[in-house]
């Protein structure tokens, strides 16, 4: 492991400007050699590890459905997920590169160490994994996204049926709900409330916020996503077939979202 080479012709040296003669073995130059240890060597180069391995497509070029006829997805776009159809135009859902970077030199005896060259990049698996601590090319990916579009549209769909259903029961736009509540108190589907707006308020923040933290509590993405039981699936529909229907599902929401858009800019013009 280590070798040493020394030195036994004789060496002088200067006392008060007198030359003394130094017989003696000196050790005054030596080599070290370091071999492995444990897999792990050391003032050796490392070797630029292999290209990520390409993902298998689901779909070949001629029958990938696409948002727009023509249209080429991006290449972090490959089909394998439910309702995807290749749209993202400000690369939102790339998965972030992160370079590789050799060891720097480290050399005691050189003047100058040089540091570690750029040796590859290495790409973050597009998967969410159930663990509590997760990076944030995970927490902030394309995973991530859906996520987030799943959530908004199924608010955005319970959202839209309330208050369609509200104003044609009362007449009251859903706009000017807020009108009524402040001037005529509190009140559903026209029945008075014994709730104050700060109680009802407390009462939303409490419950929703319940709910958010036993969501969120859940770590597998799937189950946070598709909890299903009689409460979240009472008629069974994403039993049999599953990606139908949540296919199905982002349809709606992506129908439902854009709805909600039209509806506030007309509330604001007419």
């Amino acid at each position: 492991m280590h070798s040493m080479a020394t030195t036994t012709a004789a060496v002088t040296t200067y006392f008060f400007g007198a030359r003394l003669p130094n017989p003696g073995p000196s050790f005054g130059r030596f080599q070290a050699r370091f071999g492995n240890f444990g897999g792990f060597s050391l003032g050796t180069k490392k070797s630029p590890p292999p290209p990520p391995p390409k993902q298998k497509q689901k779909f070949d070029d001629g029958e990938r459905p696409v948002w727009f006829p023509g249209a080429e997805p991006p290449e972090w776009l490959d089909g394998s997920m439910v309702g995807d159809r290749g749209f993202d135009p400000f690369g939102l859902g790339k998965p972030a590169e992160y370079l590789q970077f050799d060891y720097d030199g480290l050399d005691q005896n050189l003047a100058k160490n040089v540091a570690g060259d750029v040796i590859g990049t290495r790409i973050e698996a597009a998967e969410v994994n159930p663990t509590p601590f997760q990076p944030y090319s995970e927490v902030f990916g394309l995973q991530r996204f859906r996520e987030c579009e799943l959530i908004h549209g199924r608010w955005a769909m319970l959202g839209a049926l309330g208050a369609l259903a509200v104003e044609g029961l009362t007449g009251v736009a859903w706009q000017d709900a807020g009108k009524v509540e402040l001037i005529e108190g509190s009140s559903y589907l026209g029945l008075p409330l014994p709730f104050s707006i700060t109680t009802l308020i407390w009462i939303e923040v409490l419950v929703i916020g319940y709910i958010e933290f036993q969501r969120n509590a859940e770590l597998d993405p799937e189950k946070r996503l598709y909890p299903g039981g009689k409460f979240f699936d009472p008629l069974g529909l994403a039993s049999d077939p599953e990606e139908k229907e949540r296919l199905n599902w982002l349809r709606s929401s992506m129908l439902v979202l854009p709805w909600w858009s039209s509806s506030f800019l007309a509330s604001k013009l007419l």
